[in-house]
């Protein structure tokens, strides 16, 4: 007898340790991007702190900062698009959602709403093999970071077709098994709770810009879609479910280089908006709220200028229709105030310095650092007709096209702290220009020896470095209150803006 009840507790202690060791295979292989990105939703949702909940593709994620939405309006919000997704997806993403939390609102952006098919794993017929192998790899960002229950099967069976391939969702470690090759630090990390997460609220900034010469499509408000679609049909779906649960909608299209179906998409959503009685707002038709040279990363997605000015459009639409609360302050909202800290440290640091002249220079705009910019006169940045863009959305003015008009030196300060900003072409001088850093004075004397100097101390000269007489653009940063230098970077503009580390 006693033989058998020590073979029983081996054997239990075997299962035991078996089960753990198993567990701690399949947590140490899972790919983390679903965890890392929503971890922050389940934490907020708990604490019944989200009042807005964002859904839609990566349109979304990359063009609503809910770091932004908090720091300028005091809206709690968590940015649950997810990368590739459909109106379908979006609406089990919110179902989901909606088991751990209850918002006063959802916006829903309405991009795709023409494709028109069940399945991501299927598509069109002629849909090429890498795009549907692309939807489903996509997927798995929306779905791994939730338990397995009835809803995540259900959610699983009407987006995937292939058996196979639903139990991957299921049963992710069908998937990621095989990751050992590919395991980091991060990986090991969740083991002790102390893993990366998503610090935007599950949104995803993309800072570097790439040059767009794509325009805008000519907007037509009578092209609509010529079906009723299967994501349209979602649409409907999300608006139904949440005016039963008394949330309100805000139904969205965000701004990028449209085509003419996403603008018949645009089209048909405001009339889905309009049966509802829901608002909309159309950014497509909104000429002049983002500048496609500089508010887009690349045709199709919003650079982090864009996303916030997208966000702020978005923050003012709240304050005037909707009575949200304002957190700022409360002691319980700490963790995001924090979190505004560290972005706001980010932009800072790419203000200062960036690997593209570029990216930091339409940084710059966000008004974290103040600086200095000069060119000399024989300066391929003067005749790039994007860079002289960046400049000039930088200063708001065209001062810049002069100097590039006439292949003459340009000179620039902008200084956050006084909200000035100052200007010269050619051998134009400033003298007593009033910043942070004190009085300065600008004096060209000749094409490759310039003098910027503190009035009160002329000895000091900014703009020479006899090590740098090749590099033909200069940019000085300085902390907008302190006045305190942050960095002086030397570019030869002609390898397309790359800054030596």
């Amino acid at each position: 007898m006693k033989r058998k009840i020590i073979l029983v507790i081996k054997t239990a202690v075997f299962l035991f340790l078996l089960a753990a060791t198993l567990f701690t295979v399949m947590v140490v292989t899972e790919r983390k991007t679903s965890y890392m990105k929503n971890k922050s939703f389940f934490e907020e949702a708990k604490k019944d702190h989200l009042d807005v909940l964002f859904i839609g593709s990566s349109h979304v994620i990359n063009g609503i900062n809910p770091i932004d939405l908090y720091q300028d309006y005091g809206i709690t919000s968590y940015n649950l698009g997810g990368h590739g997704s459909l109106l379908k997806e979006s609406y089990w993403q919110l179902i989901r959602a909606l088991d751990y939390c209850k918002p006063k609102y959802v916006v829903v952006d309405c991009y795709m709403m023409d494709r028109n098919y069940e399945y991501v794993d299927e598509m069109y017929e002629d849909t090429p093999k890498e795009f549907k192998q692309a939807a489903v790899s996509q997927l798995h960002l929306n779905m791994d970071a939730y338990p397995l229950s009835k809803l995540k099967i259900a959610a699983v069976k009407d987006l995937v077709h292939d058996p196979k391939i639903q139990y991957e969702y299921l049963f992710d470690f069908i998937v990621y098994h095989n990751r050992w090759s590919e395991l980091e630090q991060k990986d090991f990390q969740k083991l002790t709770g102390k893993s990366e997460y998503n610090t935007l609220m599950g949104a995803e900034m993309k800072h570097e810009l790439e040059w767009n010469d794509n325009g805008m499509t000519e907007y037509n408000p009578d092209d609509k879609l010529s079906e009723h679609t299967v994501c349209e049909e979602y649409l409907m779906k999300i608006i139904d479910e949440c005016q039963r649960d008394g949330i309100g909608v805000l139904v969205t299209y965000l701004p990028f280089s449209a085509e003419e179906q996403d603008i018949k998409s645009a089209n048909s959503a405001a009339e889905v908006a309009a049966n509802y009685g829901v608002p909309y707002i159309n950014m497509l038709q909104m000429e002049g709220l983002i500048d496609p040279m500089t508010d887009l990363c690349d045709p199709g997605h919003l650079s982090s200028t864009g996303a916030k000015k997208v966000t702020d459009y978005i923050g003012n639409w709240f304050s005037e229709n909707a009575d949200l609360p304002d957190h700022r302050g409360d002691d319980s909202y700490s963790n995001w105030d924090k979190l505004c800290k560290d972005y706001n440290k980010e932009v800072r640091s790419i203000s200062i310095k960036h690997r593209l002249l570029t990216t930091q220079l339409n940084e710059l705009t966000l008004g974290k650092a103040s600086a200095i910019v000069y060119l000399t006169e024989d300066s391929p940045a003067l005749q790039d007709p994007w860079f002289t863009h960046i400049i000039s959305n930088l200063t708001g003015t065209d001062r810049v096209y002069e100097a590039s008009k006439n292949h003459q030196q340009y000179f620039m300060l902008i200084d956050r702290a006084s909200g000035n900003i100052y200007e010269a072409v050619d051998y134009e001088q400033i003298e007593n220009m009033s910043t942070s850093m004190g009085e300065m004075t600008y004096v060209p004397i000749e094409k490759r020896f310039r003098l910027l100097y503190l009035t009160s101390d002329e000895e000091n000269n900014f703009l020479y470095d006899d090590n740098y007489l090749k590099d033909d653009v200069q940019i000085i940063t300085y902390d907008n209150e302190s006045g305190e230098m942050l960095a002086h970077i030397y570019c030869e503009s002609s390898h397309s803006y790359e800054i030596d580390e």
